[in-house]
């Protein structure tokens, strides 16, 4: 419909006066001409979409424009009712436009697979990882033990005497559990899915307590009895895990943990399960009589070092002094810890070892 116009009245508020003008009206606007004193005319536009219609009113046909100042038009002639509903019905249906709407669904679609892969899918990944066997477990740990193991350079006597430590703990398990010791200037410790646990020589040197490394292996210990390393995994990899799930092959995932096994080294655990790996291990070290100043004392291990140089333990294992306190806290009832001798026989031989 080519431009139309219209004489009638114009008011706002902020002058609270009604003066005649001239609308000139097309498909996205209505451009209003009003006298000025200089002679000069000044314009006011409105846009379509924010038009309302007032309907019929004394001495014409009234539509409005909303916020501020309220403005509103009057026109008498019996034509402009027809034309203007005409143009205000044009504007609701580009409002809602096929363009804008399929933008729309486009964007609700976005949202949903985004909404599934980053929560639904890691959501169902640790719920498949609940539910996967020892053995699964078990080998995954082994395939990625002989993944990272080619990197280092394992002490043997040293993880010999460390397994003969945990043995000597005595804590059941359906996991097989291995512990290696490698060499290292770094102070970490990591553990694997099915019941690997890697120790740098570094960390273990820098401890002067055989309750720092109870308090090491039953904090490691626990990641994998409570399945944390493994849910951390297949929530890491969700995507493989749930295509995999679908498809009932769960070797996919394995081979895609395999592959990027180094990253394993620097796993992160949610808070919620360092604290409840932190409680665990305080459990293992009460029933053996271990005093839980061991964790303790590895926290301070660990602080020491990091202010000389990066500490991987502690990047992958955040939070130190809250999780101090926590021990502190859950400890706070003295048990008793009257030591371990056969551990502390152990632990003699394992620093003579040490340079």
């Amino acid at each position: 419909m080519p431009v139309q116009t219209f004489t009638g009245k114009y008011y706002d508020s902020a002058s609270d006066r009604t003066v005649d003008a001239t609308i000139a009206i097309n498909a996205h606007e209505l451009k209003i001409s009003l006298p000025s004193p200089q002679g000069q005319p000044r314009f006011v536009i409105w846009h379509w979409n924010a038009v309302k219609n007032a309907g019929s009113v004394p001495g014409g046909y009234r539509l409005r424009y909303p916020g501020y100042p309220e403005q509103h038009i009057t026109v008498a002639d019996v034509v402009f009712p027809d034309v203007a509903a005409y143009f205000l019905q044009h504007a609701r249906k580009r409002r809602y436009s096929p363009a804008l709407i399929i933008g729309c669904i486009l964007a609700a679609f976005a949202a949903i697979i985004a909404a599934v892969y980053f929560w639904l899918i890691p959501f169902i990944a640790v719920k498949i990882a609940d539910q996967v066997p020892v053995s699964y477990e078990e080998d995954l740990g082994n395939q990625s033990y002989e993944a990272i193991i080619k990197q280092y350079t394992p002490q043997q006597e040293t993880s010999q005497l460390l397994n003969d430590f945990f043995r000597t703990m005595a804590v059941p398990s359906p996991y097989n559990i291995r512990i290696t010791v490698v060499k290292d200037t770094v102070a970490n410790a990591f553990a694997l899915p099915g019941g690997h646990i890697i120790v740098y020589d570094r960390l273990i040197h820098d401890m002067q307590h055989y309750e720092e490394l109870a308090a090491l292996l039953s904090h490691e210990f626990a990641h994998i009895q409570l399945k944390h390393t493994t849910r951390s995994i297949f929530r890491s990899v969700g995507s493989y895990a749930f295509i995999s799930i679908l498809f009932g092959d769960l070797s996919g995932i394995g081979a895609v943990i395999v592959e990027n096994a180094n990253s394993l080294k620097g796993l992160q655990y949610s808070r919620s399960l360092e604290k409840e790996a932190d409680g665990y291990g305080l459990q293992i070290l009460e029933k053996r009589q271990i005093s839980p100043d061991g964790f303790i004392q590895l926290f301070q291990t660990l602080q020491k070092q990091s202010s000389s140089q990066p500490t991987e333990w502690l990047s992958s294992h955040p939070d130190l002094e809250k999780r101090a306190a926590y021990i502190k806290q859950q400890a706070a009832n003295n048990y008793n810890s009257a030591g371990n001798p056969a551990l502390q026989a152990i632990w003699t031989r394992i620093k003579s070892q040490q340079p």
